[in-house]
Order: C-alpha cells, then structure tokens, then sequence
C-alpha cells in the first residue's frame, strides 16, 4: 500500500543527488522504505531512485547489508527493473566477493542469487552494466559452485559473439582469462 509517507519520500528522492545518498539519509527515508520504493513497479523512477540510494549508503556501510540481507536479495530476485538491478546487482557483487568478511551467504540465499543472475545474463534486452556485474556476481560464486565455471564460459561466448561493446568485451575477455585458469 502506497501510504502519504510514501509520497513524500518518493518526492524528497526525486530531488536528492548522489552526494544526498548517506546515513543521514536513513534518519528521513528508514532502509525499509527505501527498499520498498526500490521495488515499487507503478513509480520506475522513483524505484531506480531509492535504489540508487541504498546501492551508496549500503556499499559505503556495509554492516548495513548483513542486516538487511534478506531483504536486499527478495529485492534482488523480485525486480525486473534495468535501472534498480543495475544498483542491487552492485551489492550482489559486494556480498558474493572476497571483500565480504563480514558474513556467509547460506546455501538458499547463494541459489536465489545464482537463478535471478542467470535470469538476467539470458535476458536479451539486460543492459551491458548490468550484464558485467551479473558475469561478475556468477564468477564469485565459483568456489562453491564449481559447475558456474563452464556454464559461465559459455554464457560470455555467447555475449561476445553478438555485437559486443568495449566495456563486454573487456569485462567479458577478464572474466574468460580467470575461468581459463580454473579447472572443472
């Protein structure tokens, strides 16, 4: 349910940059409603918004994402919107990399990341950044999914063998040298 407060949030992220997007922000917009409105399907635009914001104020507070996680991946697997993946795909890339120190992603959690990101590297409309950190999100799991390596090689042939931009090429020729050196 869209309340009055969600108006004017929604109104308030409309005007906010990049530099607005700090804790500070959480003490107006709470985490929960920002990820609410990352997700609202009626308001696009007020969705990439609120995205965006927790995509800075997540990766520059990163305790923020351990207890927020099971929210930021439903969020993650519900959304079907270029712009709002591009900044939830952002975190997926922090929470399945090595930085993350701070917790373990169970088993359930790392398949429901695994199906959504396939989801959006088959999809032949998904933007070329988001398609890169999905590439990037799949290689992170690796370790504990040994089978992603091959799947994931010939998911950037594929990609590569279409009319490739420099940012796939390069991004997609980085990641294919890595898997070369894996064995599975």
């Amino acid at each position: 349910m869209f309340t009055q407060k969600h108006q004017q949030q929604s109104e308030a992220l409309l005007q906010y940059g990049a530099s607005d997007f700090s804790l500070a922000l959480l003490k107006e917009i709470p985490f929960l409603d920002l990820a609410q409105l990352s997700v609202n399907l009626d308001l696009p635009k007020v969705a990439f918004r609120a995205a965006w914001a927790l995509e800075h104020i997540v990766l520059k507070n990163t305790y923020l994402i351990e207890e927020h996680k099971d929210v930021i991946i439903q969020n993650y697997c519900f959304s079907n919107n270029w712009s709002v993946l591009r900044s939830y795909s952002k975190i997926m890339m922090w929470m399945t990399s090595k930085a993350n120190q701070s917790f373990d992603l169970t088993e359930v959690e790392e398949e429901s990341i695994i199906e959504k990101t396939f989801q959006i590297v088959e999809d032949a409309s998904c933007p070329v950044a988001v398609l890169v950190n999905a590439f990037d999100i799949l290689f992170q799991c690796i370790p504990n999914h040994p089978w992603l390596a091959q799947e994931l090689k010939l998911q950037i042939e594929l990609q590569l063998e279409k009319e490739a931009s420099a940012a796939l090429k390069s991004r997609g020729n980085k990641l294919l040298k890595a898997l070369s050196k894996i064995k599975y």
